[in-house]
């Protein structure tokens, strides 16, 4: 389940935050001040920030900016003519979405999952099915759970319980066709998931590998090495459009 964390300053806001979000769809943290969020940001992965108008104006959305510029910021405010300043300079930083506080609560969650780092990678991923050859129905829902499940741990007893099937059948199912083994399919997503959160500068290899689950730095260097033939800094150091092009043009190759 994707989490966001909010950095809100009224609390009717939080409150109606909370009623918006579906419990268990969508874990909120509430930050209680700018240095909660920034250990909130260490210590969960998270797919969006909600911040209101006081953290939008001052400091903390600098430091965001400079930090976290690949998680997506929700705006979260009252509407109020003289935000329009504001509002602009949001526009021109390219927030990721503006929600409104009293109008917005209900579409809240479709907020969120048309701009998370979810959202980003099911539009960056899912449409390589075809290259990876994934090409019949339970083979493309596979592919979609592991995307969306990438930053968590997830193995192929967990998907196949997911699906009804023996964890046999279901390696085998979604391996047939020239298509990659779902262990690889899963390192893969996994790795795009690490290469999301690297290109915060807020984050080294070390935050990127504890964040997502793994044992240790150097289980994920050999995730690396194993599936894009790199190393985990290399990884980093790629934009998850360069990472797509290796999965989509070099990976498959050596997966068959």
């Amino acid at each position: 389940m994707p989490a966001v964390a909010a950095l809100l300053e009224r609390r009717p806001a939080i409150l109606a935050l909370r009623k918006a979000l579906p419990k268990g769809e969508w874990p909120l943290f509430t930050a209680r001040s700018p240095s909660h969020l920034a250990t909130l940001l260490h210590h969960h992965c998270l797919d969006a920030i909600i911040i209101g108008q006081d953290a939008a104006r001052g400091p903390v959305f600098d430091t965001l900016r400079r930090d976290f510029p690949a998680i997506p910021i929700i705006l979260y405010v009252p509407a109020r003519s003289d935000d329009a300043e504001l509002l602009r300079r949001m526009h021109r930083e390219r927030v990721a979405a503006l929600a409104i506080e009293g109008i917005d609560e209900p579409v809240f969650p479709r907020v969120l999952s048309r701009h998370g780092l979810t959202a980003r990678r099911l539009a960056d991923l899912l449409p390589l099915a075809p290259r990876l050859d994934l090409t019949d129905d339970l083979q493309r829902k596979v592919w979609q759970l592991i995307i969306v499940n990438a930053p968590h741990r997830i193995d192929t007893a967990w998907i196949a319980g997911e699906f009804d099937v023996r964890r046999e059948t279901l390696s085998r199912r979604f391996a047939s066709g020239g298509a990659p083994s779902l262990k690889r399919a899963i390192d893969a997503a996994r790795l795009v998931a690490v290469a999301q959160l690297l290109r915060n500068p807020g984050y080294n290899v070390d935050d990127a590998a504890r964040l997502l689950g793994f044992s240790s730095v150097s289980l994920l260097q050999q995730m690396a090495r194993r599936t894009f033939g790199v190393s985990a800094r290399r990884v980093a150091s790629m934009e998850v459009a360069h990472a797509m092009m290796r999965l989509a043009q070099g990976v498959t190759a050596r997966w068959r």
